[in-house]
């Protein structure tokens, strides 16, 4: 296992839908101020969102001053003040963002962008969570991918459509699951024994902001898994817990 986030600091760069300075309105003082803002794809890193910095250098620090999700758009129009240069972005429960481009060609391609993914839901379905493979020396694959956590397996995918894996893991093979979200650093880290088929014995490191959900569904699947196994071998005495 590598040291580092063996690349996931970059993922932004791979998902940016748009970005650009900005001059946008305070909420509170109505002031209106140079901002760097950035349109964001779903990734590991979080869903597609809208994300403001203080400048360029915030965002490469990732030192992020406020975000919304575009699935929580109803509206993006021109601004009536400008309505060349001027955005207005509404938000479900009434709150309004408002910035102005320093050119009509930019703020039309951000109108078409913003008004592409407003209102759009980016949600996986039930089992699917967005990761980040950290690079390793157990399988020919790293980066963004797809986990899937069934009852009885842990699926990988390289992405949403899962039409190719890149492994799977048997729950009853996994020896070891945590998850840290005290230390907010988005790591899901999976240990497998010897018996799992497609990887062995194993250390697999995911990034997520959903690492919590991905490790409390794995937790579910795996407690009724070990109910189950220790109901059937009651009857013989059998059973042995060290397998999860």
């Amino acid at each position: 296992m590598n040291g580092d986030d063996g690349g996931y600091q970059g993922v932004e760069q791979s998902i940016i839908l748009k970005k650009g300075e900005v001059r946008m309105k305070s909420r509170r003082l109505g002031i209106w101020r140079k901002r760097y803002v950035l349109l964001f794809a779903p990734s590991s890193k979080g869903p597609t969102r809208f994300v403001k910095y203080a400048d360029e250098r915030g965002f490469k620090e990732e030192k992020q001053l406020s975000f919304f999700r575009m699935q929580d758009v109803t509206t993006v129009v021109r601004l009536s003040i400008n309505d060349e240069q001027g955005i207005t972005i509404s938000l479900a429960g009434g709150e309004i963002r408002q910035f102005l481009c320093f050119d009509a060609n930019e703020a039309e391609d951000w109108l078409q962008k913003l008004q592409t993914e407003a209102g759009k839901s980016d949600s996986l379905p039930i089992g699917l969570y967005r990761a980040y493979l950290i690079p390793n020396n157990f399988l020919n694959f790293d980066g963004e991918c797809v986990v899937e956590v069934t009852a009885d397996h842990v699926n990988v995918y390289e992405d949403v459509t899962k039409s190719r894996k890149v492994v799977g893991m048997k729950i009853s093979c996994i020896r070891r699951y945590t998850s840290n979200p005290e230390r907010r650093n988005n790591n899901l880290l999976i240990e497998n024994g010897r018996s799992q088929e497609d990887v062995g014995e194993s250390l697999l490191l995911f990034k997520s902001y959903q690492a919590e959900d991905i490790f409390k569904h794995l937790d579910r699947s795996a407690k009724r898994l070990r109910g189950s196994v220790s109901s059937a071998n009651s009857s013989n005495g059998s059973y042995n817990p060290r397998q999860f």
